[in-house]
């Protein structure tokens, strides 16, 4: 994994806008053409990978536009996974028991924020949702073959875009996250869940390393799950929660190498007041004990831009990479190129400066609007810039 030798290198949480020819994806894929999709995914993977060089990122992504994890998603990996109606009591996923829209004090902005979600498009409102996915089977994966048809798809834009794919990374999410939307209604036990849902992503971890990726482990329910629960669970009953997914997904780990693993977290996607969120140093040390090179964290938001100092009472490995996040995705203002320097500089005063990596909070894809992501990716090159010199000289 690369490191910051003689610079700070940038890189952000993997989902990017979509393409120019996202329609035509779309379309070709609810035509059942799924040839002509993969030439159009591929066509996109390239705008991609030339949007980033353009702007001076260093590792780069995919831009994941090209995911979705509906029934041909898990049909193709495992048994067991499917949806069904929601009940009129049912949540959908956990961010519908979100402790913030309990206490009675963001009804008015809920009504809203539900209606419009983070990108509002003028005219248009979010269909809301009525099917609920659950574990009704046991959930026994179908081998490799789709991770690995999923995966040389990319490897194959990367190389024709004439680029090395020791600076990519391939992000998965974890069983954690997948949990936040797919409910148990078979295991007799949270364990057994866990575990199931761990094993269903293994092919794919295997897959992206055996392509030679770097493998992004995307788990924000290391932290942002603790204000889904309702009624509020406390601090100890969360981290026996996280534990048991952490060790889970360790476990699913076991044949990847760990320098080939960046793992990221966050305290979620959604532009709304965060006041419940997660204090880090609850559970900064549960994840030091996942199985990573590098680890990714959300760190400009306005809520966690002093979660560097958890570092004062927790030792980082010295062999480690730290990504703190130094541009927000839950934002629309551009970070000036100077504020975006600090940032990193604070950290690179704490682990070193060949230790960090500029990232991002999250992924700019479906958080801020297209031009103002790549602003703030053009931000971040400048901030790297402005810090490398005070860092190097």
């Amino acid at each position: 994994m690369k490191r910051s030798t003689d610079r700070i290198l940038t890189t952000h949480a993997g989902r990017l806008p979509n393409p120019s020819n996202m329609e035509s994806i779309r379309a070709a894929r609810a035509a059942g053409d799924q040839a002509r999709a993969d030439a159009l995914v591929k066509e996109g993977i390239q705008e991609a990978i030339r949007r980033q060089i353009d702007l001076k990122n260093d590792i780069h992504s995919d831009g994941e536009f090209w995911k979705g994890r509906d029934q041909a998603y898990f049909d193709a990996r495992a048994s067991g996974i499917t949806s069904r109606p929601a009940e009129p009591e049912e949540p959908i996923t956990m961010l519908n028991t979100m402790a913030e829209r309990h206490n009675g004090d963001f009804n008015d902005f809920y009504a809203i924020y539900d209606r419009l979600g983070n990108t509002p498009v003028p005219g248009t409102d979010n269909p809301r949702a009525t099917s609920r996915w659950v574990i009704n089977g046991p959930v026994e994966p179908k081998g490799r073959e789709q991770s690995n048809r999923e995966v040389a798809l990319v490897k194959s834009a990367v190389e024709a875009a004439g680029v090395s794919i020791e600076d990519f990374f391939f992000p998965v999410i974890s069983c954690g996250w997948l949990g936040h939307s797919v409910w148990n209604e078979y295991y007799a036990t949270e364990e057994e869940y866990v575990y199931a849902m761990a094993e269903f992503f293994r092919a794919d971890y295997e897959a992206v390393a055996d392509a030679g990726f770097i493998l992004q482990i995307d788990d924000p329910d290391l932290v942002d799950a603790f204000c889904m629960f309702w009624p509020p669970i406390s601090i100890e009953e969360y981290r026996k929660y996280v534990t048991l997914r952490i060790d889970a997904l360790n476990h699913s780990l076991r044949n990847v190498p760990e320098e080939q693993i960046r793992y990221h977290t966050c305290w979620g996607s959604w532009h709304t007041p965060h006041v419940t969120d997660l204090p880090f140093q609850h559970t900064a040390d549960i994840m030091l004990r996942v199985k990573a090179q590098a680890y990714s964290v959300e760190a400009a938001d306005a809520q966690h831009v002093l979660d560097y100092r958890v570092w004062d009472d927790l030792k980082f490995p010295d062999d480690k990479i730290y990504i703190p996040g130094v541009v927000a995705h839950k934002t629309t203002t551009v970070e000036p190129p100077e504020v975006v320097a600090d940032r990193i500089i604070t950290y690179a005063n704490i682990m070193g400066r060949e230790n960090v990596i500029a990232g991002t909070d999250c992924g700019y894809g479906g958080r801020v609007y297209p031009d103002i992501a790549w602003a703030k990716m053009r931000a971040m090159a400048a901030g790297a810039e402005l810090a490398t010199k005070k860092l190097w000289g």
